[in-house]
């Protein structure tokens, strides 16, 4: 991705969210796009010794809106990226309330902070593709257009962050995406092609038998490398004053792949064979036997599609499991 002209206006770009998996590598991506005067700040719970050059690294809780409305005041973002949120289903389905109070209020104190302190940024909202819930029923890669029908804390908490910006940013400017399942180096053993790397790099260094253990392998997801995700996030930032306020994005790639068909393609990559077996305590029956995403509409604003190799992407994401071994 080419750099931007140094002729147009400086940006401030603020991302929350930053010491996690999407954001290690969506800083990464913008380092890649900004010019010599921009600016990115990552915010977040916690601290990180790994802060890129030419990032900064701020420890800051959205749900203390005091804080957070100082820091917006003082640094004037021009772009927010919003990630910050309890992603994953597993954690929202065992703490529904939590994932209420981070995702929703966290946003809340987000969006009233720009609404007070920075009129003019506009909010990348990172939503999800799990809005559309039971939608998928219709077996098809879903648009924009399609009625969302979440099921659980975490969709339900985007869906309604979404209708909370409505209201909230109605005289600002914000974009909304729904971006469907990502994976990439990085990822936590709590999302299922990290916990497959995971089990795969311990046979391999002899850790445990040559079982891997798996849950329900027939449902079908859409999924993306993270790069291609995050580079989604950095055109539409990129092309902001042609979009309009409230409009969504689907990130998606329109083909689904089985949770059996990803374990097979994993496979290729170890270095040692293993048994598969099903374990009771990983099965979660869906109700959603596939789902995939259209994202044309972002194709058609931003010039947008995946290129990013799915071979090499799981090589990485194995290989990353094998130092996080030696590590």
């Amino acid at each position: 991705m080419q750099s931007r002209d140094p002729r147009l206006p400086v940006k401030r770009i603020l991302v929350s969210g930053a010491a996690g998996f999407v954001g290690r590598h969506a800083i990464k991506t913008l380092l890649e796009t900004v010019g010599p005067s921009d600016r990115i700040v990552g915010i977040g719970r916690g601290s990180t010794a790994t802060s890129p050059d030419g990032v900064v690294f701020k420890s800051l809780d959205l749900l203390d809106s005091q804080a957070l409305s100082g820091f917006i005041a003082d640094y004037q973002p021009t772009d927010v990226i919003h990630l910050a949120a309890i992603a994953s289903i597993t954690q929202s389905a065992n703490a529904p309330g939590e994932t209420w109070r981070v995702n929703l209020v966290g946003l809340l104190n987000l969006a009233e902070s720009i609404v007070r302190f920075a009129p003019k940024a506009t909010l990348l909202f990172v939503s999800s593709g799990e809005v559309y819930g039971r939608a998928f029923l219709s077996g098809q890669p879903l648009t924009e257009e399609a009625v969302p029908e979440p099921q659980g804390a975490y969709a339900c908490s985007k869906w309604f962050g979404e209708s909370l910006l409505g209201d909230v940013l109605k005289h600002g400017h914000f974009i909304v995406v729904r971006p469907f399942n990502h994976i990439g180096p990085g990822q936590d053993e709590r999302f299922v092609v990290p916990s497959f790397a995971g089990q795969i790099a311990r046979i391999e260094a002899g850790l445990v038998p040559p079982v891997l253990e798996v849950g329900n392998l027939d449902a079908a997801r859409d999924f993306l490398p993270v790069s291609d995700v995050v580079r989604a996030y950095a055109s539409l930032i990129a092309q902001k004053a042609e979009i309009e306020s409230g409009t969504v994005f689907n990130v998606a790639s329109g083909q689904p792949r089985s949770i059996a068909s990803v374990l097979e393609d994993l496979r290729q990559h170890a270095q040692v064979p293993f048994e598969v077996r099903i374990a009771p305590d990983r099965m979660r029956p869906s109700e959603i036997p596939v789902a995939a995403g259209d994202a044309s509409r972002l194709s058609a604003a931003t010039g947008w599609v995946p290129h990013e190799d799915w071979g090499r992407t799981l090589s990485d994401i194995l290989a990353q499991a094998r130092t996080n071994l030696r590590g």
